[in-house]
């Protein structure tokens, strides 16, 4: 058994990479007269310049945009509120028109307790004076019957209007707001 792994791991080292990459020629690195390096770092100073400025204005115009997206958000939020204010002075308002209502209510309730129980009755109108005709009066009297129908009953005063405070146990709570 030995030899079969001696066979199968040889200890011979395979060839290197020096060896089996070829060597390339090294490229000389271009050399620049003393203009051109010149030219080059004031060409690198004058880009490095141009983006700087760029830079500064891109964050100007990103700041300026931001404080008026900032001011958008504001009026809406202002917006809002002031409708919010305008919602509680209506209702404040309403409030009170309700509580005048009740103090009126309370106060027909005490003068309907206040009045007698008895019912007027519309006051008689006196009976006319008999005129003296030769005619005999019974003959006229069937003659009005026959003719007149019964006088109209008096209609009782119509009941007072109630007014009618809406009814909030079928509302929602602020559902008005």
């Amino acid at each position: 058994m030995p030899k079969k792994k001696k066979e199968l791991f040889d200890d011979e080292e395979p060839e290197t990479v020096e060896t089996a990459k070829k060597a390339k020629p090294e490229k000389k690195k271009r050399e620049l007269t003393e203009e051109q390096r010149e030219r080059l770092k004031e060409q690198l100073a004058r880009g490095r310049e141009t983006a700087r400025k760029n830079r500064q204005k891109n964050a100007l115009v990103k700041k300026i945009k931001k404080k008026e997206s900032e001011e958008e958000k504001d009026k809406i939020i202002a917006k809002s509120v002031l409708k919010k204010k305008d919602n509680e002075e209506e209702f404040n308002m309403m409030k009170g028109e309700i509580n005048e209502l009740k103090e009126l209510i309370k106060s027909m309730k005490e003068e309907k307790k206040a009045r007698p129980k008895t019912p007027e009755l519309p006051k008689e109108t006196p009976a006319p004076k008999p005129v003296e005709t030769s005619e005999p009066i019974v003959a006229k009297t069937e003659e009005k019957a026959q003719d007149a129908q019964p006088p109209p009953k008096p209609t009782p005063p119509p009941p007072p209007k109630v007014i009618k405070i809406f009814n909030t146990s079928r509302r929602k709570k602020n559902s008005f707001m």
